[in-house]
């Protein structure tokens, strides 16, 4: 698939992700799916944004404007010289989970910048995951992605994983995923506990050999 269309399916799927999340699981109480929502709109349209902005309710406009704030600072800092807007948009995504994972991979300024609560992360997978196809097709494209962080998102976003997504579910395989050598006491723990589940062979078993 070249780069052009890894890129639109992306920013596709957090399309219909984000009107699933409002028309199922009452993302518009929320300031994650709002600073996605405003994120995707400067995605498609470049200044886009402000439109989506001034919906935003005013129960979560401060908490969203202040994530904005962070999110653009966080970006502009970024040492790349051409970083697409749509890896901007999933790297919302990919630093939340670490944030809400607590994964050590995660930056100090990480923390700050995307401190979401778990519970809205799970209900934006499970959002992308409602209609199979669209999440059938963000797995692909991000299965070949070698980044642990990739690899955790396909697991999330497999449709076919027997294990219930939920908030201990998606903190146990983002540490495993991103960890590297030997497991630590609390990895083994974790481990034990998705064992029973497809989860240790579509995502973890491979990139650890038989650890």
């Amino acid at each position: 698939m070249a780069h052009n269309d890894v890129s639109e399916s992306l920013l596709r799927g957090m399309e219909t992700a984000l009107d699933i999340w409002a028309a199922r699981f009452d993302g518009e109480n929320d300031a994650l799916y709002w600073v996605l929502r405003v994120k995707a709109a400067q995605t498609s349209g470049g200044a886009g944004g402000s439109g989506v902005y001034a919906l935003i309710p005013a129960a979560v406009k401060d908490d969203v404007t202040e994530h904005l704030t962070a999110d653009r600072r966080y970006w502009d800092n970024v040492r790349y010289a051409n970083l697409d807007r749509v890896t901007q948009l999933w790297g919302v995504i990919v630093n939340a989970v670490r944030v809400a994972a607590e994964s050590h991979m995660a930056t100090d300024g990480q923390k700050q910048v995307f401190a979401y609560p778990v519970e809205s992360l799970v209900a934006f997978f499970r959002s992308a995951r409602e209609r199979m196809e669209v999440a059938d097709q963000l797995y692909h494209c991000f299965k070949p992605m070698p980044a642990p962080e990739c690899q955790a998102l396909a697991a999330l976003l497999n449709v076919h994983i027997d294990a219930a997504l939920d908030a201990a579910l998606l903190r146990r395989l983002v540490r495993l995923l991103d960890d590297e050598g030997p497991l630590s006491e609390s990895e083994s723990a974790d481990l034990d506990t998705l064992a029973n589940t497809s989860l240790v062979d579509a995502a973890f078993r491979g990139l650890r050999g038989s650890a």
